[in-house]
């Protein structure tokens, strides 16, 4: 998310355009700047990441939503309380760690790590 976004978020806050529920944002942690430049291509499916800030239905819904939008994305198990979402994928389709990774971002919140070959 850039400063321009957040910028944005931050005065349609402000004059009431925007809840706080309608998007989440939770700061880019030093691992997902990592994973987001990662594009070794996951091979195994499922994978399972670690999600940061996952604190209401509807940054479930965001996550869900971006992950997706990610092409070879069949399914994405979210458990809002641990932040863990298991996501089946086609392993015939490359996608990458960053792939995954900018989903997550995209949604406003912020991956800690990603497991799975």
């Amino acid at each position: 998310m850039t400063l321009r976004t957040i910028t944005l978020m931050a005065a349609l806050l402000s004059t009431g355009l925007l809840t706080a529920g309608e998007y989440c944002l939770y700061p880019r942690s030093p691992e997902a700047e990592l994973l987001l430049k990662d594009d070794t291509v996951v091979t195994t499916s499922p994978v399972k990441l670690h999600v940061l800030g996952m604190s209401c239905p509807k940054c479930v819904s965001n996550v869900d939503i971006q992950l997706m939008r990610v092409s070879g994305v069949q399914k994405a198990q979210i458990d809002m309380g641990s932040g863990i979402v298991v996501v089946d994928f086609d392993p015939s389709k490359k996608i990458t760690r960053a792939a995954l990774a900018k989903a997550v971002d995209d949604s406003g919140l912020t991956i800690a790590s990603i497991e799975g070959k």
